[in-house]
C-alpha cells in the first residue's frame, strides 16, 4: 500500500507541474532568490515535465552561466537523490525480481555492479541515455550511495555547464549559442559512436 501511495503522490506532483509549467519558469524571472530558483530547479528535474536542458538555458538567459550552472546543478543532483532514495526503500526488492528476468540487462547488472562508478559515470556522459532512468536504476541494483552522488554529481558537470554558456550567450548571439549546442551535440555523438565501437570489439 506504501507503494502506490508514493506512486500517487509522484502522479500529482507531476500532474500539478506539467499544468503549471510555464508559469513557473515565467515567476523565476519575477523572483530571483536563490532558494526558490534551487528548489525549482529540483523540482524540474525530479518531474521532468520540460526537458532538463531547456531549464538549464533559461536559466542561463535568465541569470549568466555560473549562477545557472550552479543552481542547476545542484537542483539535478538533489533530484537524482531523492529518486535513488525513493528507488531504493520502496521498489528495490520488486523491480530487482523483474531485472534479474531479463537475460541481456541482468548481464549488464553485473558489470555494473562490479564498476558502480565507471557504470553511473558513464551513463550520466551518454545524452541518449534518459537520466531518471539511471536513479532508478542505479536505487535498485546494489550502487553504493557515495558512489552514485560522486558519480552523478561529476558526470553532469559537463552538459550543465555546456547549456547554461549557450543560455548565457542567447541574449547577445543567438549563432554562438547555437554554434556553442551544436558543438556539443557533435562531441557528445563522437562519443557514442566511440562507446558503441568499443563495445562491439570488446562482444
Amino acid at each position: 500500500m506504501r507503494k502506490w501511495l508514493w506512486l500517487l503522490l509522484y502522479v500529482l506532483l507531476a500532474g500539478v507541474t506539467f499544468i503549471y509549467r510555464y508559469e513557473l519558469l515565467a515567476w523565476t524571472e519575477v523572483h530571483q532568490s536563490i532558494p526558490l530558483l534551487l528548489a525549482l530547479a529540483t523540482l524540474f528535474a525530479l518531474v521532468p515535465v520540460i526537458p532538463y536542458k531547456v531549464i538549464i538555458i533559461a536559466f542561463g538567459y535568465s541569470y549568466g552561466m555560473t549562477m545557472a550552472a550552479w543552481i542547476c546543478w545542484l537542483g539535478t543532483t538533489l533530484a537524482a537523490m531523492l529518486v535513488y532514495a525513493g528507488a531504493r526503500t520502496v521498489f528495490r526488492q520488486q523491480a530487482r525480481g523483474y531485472l534479474e528476468r531479463i537475460r541481456a540487462l541482468n548481464r549488464f547488472t553485473v558489470w555494473m555492479e562490479a564498476h558502480p562508478f565507471m557504470g553511473v559515470m558513464s551513463m550520466r556522459l551518454l545524452p541518449v541515455v534518459p537520466q531518471m532512468a539511471v536513479n532508478i536504476y542505479a536505487g535498485i541494483t546494489f550502487t553504493p550511495f557515495w558512489v552514485f552522488m560522486a558519480a552523478t554529481a561529476i558526470g553532469k558537470m559537463p552538459a550543465i555547464f555546456v547549456f547554461a554558456y549557450a543560455g548565457a550567450q542567447a541574449g547577445s548571439s543567438i549563432w554562438l549559442s547555437l554554434a556553442i549546442l551544436a558543438g556539443y551535440m557533435v562531441l557528445m555523438a563522437m562519443v557514442l559512436l566511440l562507446f558503441r565501437y568499443r563495445s562491439r570489439k570488446k562482444a
